[in-house]
């Protein structure tokens, strides 16, 4: 076994402990508030954008709006249109709309999953080490994509100290499936 093995190991084995003394509840709220919860909340905006501007009553409520806009004649006015003021307004309460829900469903699940009663200490101690491990593995993997995105001597030395990895860490390294999602966007 090589360094990277057992840090890697390290970090599973406190993931997981992390995992079953803090439960699901408490680490759904530590990974949902703060700074985590406002970056969570717009990673989902800009998934339900799309679906959200296509409604029809939504599209309605948009043109009476840059028809308002329109009507008064002024050059700011015109400028907040220009910069679709209408796509900016719908994004802004999107992301509030959003950050409501996640408090609310946030609250919901912590509630039920932090029950006094024995079965659901269990369930929530499993969900709590599935959650840390979860989120382990997404640190690791942006870690990684960070060190292919440097690249040059760095890269390609720290590849190199994670060959013969028993845990398959120089897997992991090699296949990092956010790298394979850079690609597509970028179009390769």
């Amino acid at each position: 076994m090589i360094t990277a093995d057992y840090v890697a190991l390290g970090v599973i084995v406190v993931s997981l402990l992390l995992g079953m003394i803090l439960g699901f509840g408490r680490g759904l709220k530590f990974f949902t508030s703060g700074i985590f919860g406002h970056i969570i909340a717009t990673i989902v905006c800009y998934f339900l954008f799309a679906i959200v501007y296509n409604f029809a009553f939504v599209q309605a409520l948009l043109n009476k709006f840059i028809e308002f806009l329109h009507s008064k004649e002024n050059g700011f006015l015109e400028f907040l249109i220009t910069i679709r003021i209408d796509l900016i307004a719908l994004s802004v309460v999107l992301f509030g709309l959003v950050e409501i829900a996640r408090l609310i469903i946030v609250a919901i699940v912590r509630g039920i999953l932090e029950i006094d009663n024995p079965v659901m200490k269990v369930i929530n101690k499993l969900l709590g080490m599935a959650l840390f491990l979860a989120a382990a593995v997404v640190i690791t993997l942006i870690i990684f994509q960070i060190i292919s995105w440097v690249g040059g001597d760095i890269a390609a030395n720290f590849r190199a100290k994670l060959d013969g990895s028993v845990v398959k860490v120089d897997y992991i390294f090699d296949n990092n499936p956010l790298m394979g999602m850079v690609a597509k966007i970028k179009g390769e």
